[in-house]
């Protein structure tokens, strides 16, 4: 077999290789579960703030209530429902 001598030459190296390889694989995986996690944290939130915004444009919240269960500022909170100029 042609592989067999170039392993044995260089072991060390290939060892290296398949290490640095399988971690990659791993950290890859691990950063692809937090990007997920991350994502879907995003998503409850601005499905969260899009309930309130709703609930101000139908006029059950006023828009100081929804900011406050927002647990934002009224002017952080229209500023990310798109609410300014309303």
């Amino acid at each position: 077999s042609l592989i067999k001598p170039y392993l044995a030459v260089n072991k060390a190296e290939v060892k290296e290789m398949c290490l640095t390889e399988y971690e990659e694989e791993r950290v890859l995986a691990g950063k692809f579960a937090e990007g997920v996690e991350k994502g879907i944290g995003i998503g409850v939130e601005k499905g969260r703030l899009n309930a309130f915004v709703e609930l101000v444009k139908d006029g059950v919240l006023s828009v100081m209530e929804a900011a406050r269960r927002a647990d934002m500022t009224v002017s952080e909170f229209e500023a990310a429902a798109g609410l300014k100029g309303e």
